[in-house]
């Protein structure tokens, strides 16, 4: 298992060096907190799911009820489902804002934050290939991408991601994986 980790370890750090970042985002999540990522204070490895189209809202869904069932109580992981709104006419964005709220339990609010502008820059940080794929990454607090998959949930491509997460937490070292009322889990006023 050592090895495995260690072997996993060298795989991902080459792109420690030279990962894109994720685009700033100050925006309000869906229960109206403030987020503001990358936060490299906080400590947390990032998980992201960015979706461009109604269609891959589906599949981040899918991935989404995965990640918060694994790792919604773990103090050392944030995790966000960021749709990309900025090409949805400005006049049905209220609308689709809505009805997000009226689909994600309320639990998961706060891990929602729909962004309305730099489309080009998560494209280009996800690779875009297709507007209906969900896009997943994997970063450092600091908002270095070091692991990314696009498409519908595979067991596969999820046991992928968590060895990723996995790698970032031990590297990082934080010892709990339980709630820390002390520890911020992301900006958010």
């Amino acid at each position: 298992m050592k090895l495995l980790k260690v072997s996993l370890f060298f795989l991902i750090a080459p792109v420690l060096s030279s990962a894109q970042s994720i685009p700033a985002i100050k925006a309000k999540a869906l229960d109206n907190s403030e987020i503001t990522l990358p936060n490299p204070s906080s400590k947390q490895v990032l998980i992201l799911m960015v979706g461009f189209s109604h269609k891959s809202g589906d599949l981040c869904k899918v991935w989404g009820r995965k990640i918060s069932a694994d790792y919604h109580a773990d103090a050392r992981i944030a995790y966000f489902t960021v749709p990309v709104l900025q090409s949805a006419p400005s006049l049905v964005r209220p609308m689709i804002v809505h009805g997000m709220r009226k689909d994600v339990p309320a639990q998961e609010l706060a891990h929602f934050i729909p962004i309305y502008s730099n489309e080009s820059g998560w494209k280009k940080v996800v690779n875009f290939f297709a507007p209906d794929d969900a896009y997943l990454i994997v970063a450092t607090p600091d908002g270095h991408a070091v692991w990314q998959a696009h498409g519908p949930f595979s067991d596969s491509t999820y046991a992928d991601l968590k060895k990723s997460v996995a790698v970032l937490v031990e590297k990082a070292g934080t010892p709990s994986a339980k709630t820390n009322p002390n520890v911020p889990l992301f900006t958010k006023r």
